[in-house]
């Protein structure tokens, strides 16, 4: 791998990064830095095209913005990549920088305009320079398990099921060959799909407002205390939504690709939304990444500068 080139997805609900044999997740929170008249923690706030922001866990409260669409990636990646290069001391800043990122198939069309916007970014009065490198999501995965799980040699048929907060991606390879007119995606069908409704039933049941990367970190850890006491109606509601989110996936989302999945040597699943299928029995054909899930995006592309 060159020394000044990383990886980095950027979800909406957490970017990950890989840097030579480096991962790190943060969260995707943003929120306005207020002003609170000293300069403790001044060092976390980012001065970003006129605004200044909290990033990442510092911005996970009530106060985040919703993270659930292509505007607020085109808006804020670039913070958020900054974000991402300041905790990697080991990258040159000064010199431009090799960056492989992803953008889901719904919005490919953009690409061009997102390739520019993140080409130089501007944070805290200093520019960073890249050479931008476009993934569609789904095809990292791809590249993941082909580089470390199949020799480097792609199956006839392989289907990519990438599965991340926002979306379901599906990514196609006919021996290796991308099949454009089965890279699809599914928005709104990813995990964001059930922390909305999880979200509301936790202000319901509590009367008090938590925001989606609050909601987040309480459905992953799959348990909550309030007061100090376990809330057991809360890991019900958990273990509910996470079987309505397979059913709906298998017998909804995806019915009309049964017929590509069934016929595709591999079918790989994979993303942060891989979790919840871990228990679910699958035909033969079926493979998951390699754990952690969420990071096989950012695996597969760096190896890109493996090969």
């Amino acid at each position: 791998m060159e020394d000044n080139s990383i990886s980095i997805d950027v979800g909406y609900g957490h970017v990950k990064c890989m840097y030579k044999s480096k991962i790190a997740k943060f969260q995707s929170s943003i929120c306005f830095a207020t002003d609170v008249g000293n300069t403790y923690g001044e060092e976390n706030i980012y001065d970003f095209e006129g605004d200044k922001y909290y990033v990442g866990k510092e911005a996970s409260d009530g106060e985040a913005f919703s993270t659930s669409d292509y505007k607020f990636l085109y808006k804020f990646a670039p913070l958020l990549i900054y974000h991402v290069l300041s905790k990697f001391n080991e990258v040159d800043l000064k010199e431009p920088i090799i960056l492989t990122s992803g953008l889901a198939m719904a919005d490919w069309n953009n690409r061009d305009e997102f390739i520019e916007r993140l080409s130089a970014i501007t944070v805290n009065d200093r520019t960073i320079n890249l050479e931008v490198n476009l993934v569609p999501q789904g095809a990292g995965c791809a590249m993941d398990w082909v580089y470390y799980n199949n020799d480097s040699e792609y199956p006839d048929k392989l289907t990519v099921v990438d599965i991340g907060y926002r979306t379901i991606n599906l990514a196609n390879f006919d021996s290796g060959r991308p099949q454009r007119k089965n890279m699809k995606s599914y928005p709104g069908h990813g995990v964001s799909s059930i922390i909305k409704p999880f979200t509301s039933f936790m202000e319901n049941k509590f009367g008090v407002t938590f925001s989606e990367q609050e909601a987040i970190s309480i459905f992953v850890k799959g348990e909550f205390k309030y007061n100090g006491e376990a809330q057991d109606d809360v890991a019900e509601k958990i273990s509910e939504l996470k079987s309505q989110f397979v059913k709906k996936m298998f017998q909804s989302v995806l019915v009309n690709d049964k017929k590509l999945l069934a016929m595709s040597d591999v079918v790989l699943i994979s993303g942060g939304g891989a979790y919840l299928l871990q228990d679910v029995p699958f035909p033969p054909n079926v493979q998951f990444s390699e754990a952690p899930y969420e990071f096989a995006q950012v695996r597969g592309f760096a190896t890109q500068n493996l090969i």
